[in-house]
This record gives structure tokens, C-alpha cells and sequence, in this order.
């Protein structure tokens, strides 16, 4: 399972997360997995569930991030001190991966606040 790249989230977590947040097995079995596991595909089981989907999947990356030794501006500041050629590399590699989770989260995020003002707008 992946986060970031072209696909932003791996399709297969995607549709697991829309699946077992459903609320109606008739309504997912409607669906196939292509569709399920698309995050350009919009809301393919309510507004609702994704928000719910997206929001856990954000909440995965925040557990990610927790489980780094060390905090982006750390790894950042270490970069800027004298260490050995390898080390640097390590730390660039970390740094790279959070900056990636981070950028899945915002991305995430910003789906959740268009869903949701969407959401507001049909309840309105």
C-alpha cells in the first residue's frame, strides 16, 4: 500500500476504507472495485462516507508521521550541520518521505473541505 504519487493514495486502501466505513451493502455491491478504488471518482458511495474515508485516511498519515524519530524542521536543521555523506542521505530520505505524507494530507485535505461545502450546500 502507497501514499503519494500520481494516484495520491494507493486505490487499493481507498476501497477497503469506502467498504468497511459503508453503511449499505446494497450500495457498495453496486460498485465495482475499479470505481471503488478511484479517488478521482466522486463520492461513489455519499458525500458522507467520503468525507469519512478521506478524513481516516488522513488520520492513517498523522500515525505515520508519529512513528519518524524526528519532526520535518528536526531533519531540516540537521541538514544544515556537518554530518557524514551517508547520514545526509538518510536524513534526506526521511525528510522526502514525510514532505510526501505531508503532501497526501493536504491534498486529503483539501478534498474533505470541497466535499464538505458541498455537503453544506445540499443540506442548504
Amino acid at each position: 500500500v502507497t501514499l503519494g504519487g500520481p494516484d495520491v493514495v494507493d486505490g487499493r486502501l481507498l476501497a477497503a476504507i469506502r467498504i468497511l466505513l459503508g453503511n449499505d451493502k446494497d450500495v457498495v455491491e453496486k460498485h465495482n472495485l475499479s470505481t471503488l478504488q478511484l479517488l478521482s471518482t466522486k463520492a461513489p458511495l455519499g458525500l458522507s462516507n467520503e468525507i469519512f474515508t478521506l478524513r481516516t485516511l488522513i488520520a492513517l498519515c498523522v500515525i505515520a508521521l508519529g512513528h519518524f524519530p524526528t519532526k520535518i524542521m528536526e531533519d531540516e536543521s540537521l541538514l544544515k550541520g556537518t554530518i557524514s555523506s551517508s547520514m545526509k542521505l538518510a536524513i534526506q530520505f526521511r525528510l522526502r518521505k514525510k514532505t510526501l505524507i505531508s503532501d497526501v494530507m493536504r491534498e486529503l485535505t483539501r478534498k474533505v473541505n470541497t466535499l464538505s461545502n458541498e455537503k453544506g450546500a445540499n443540506s442548504a
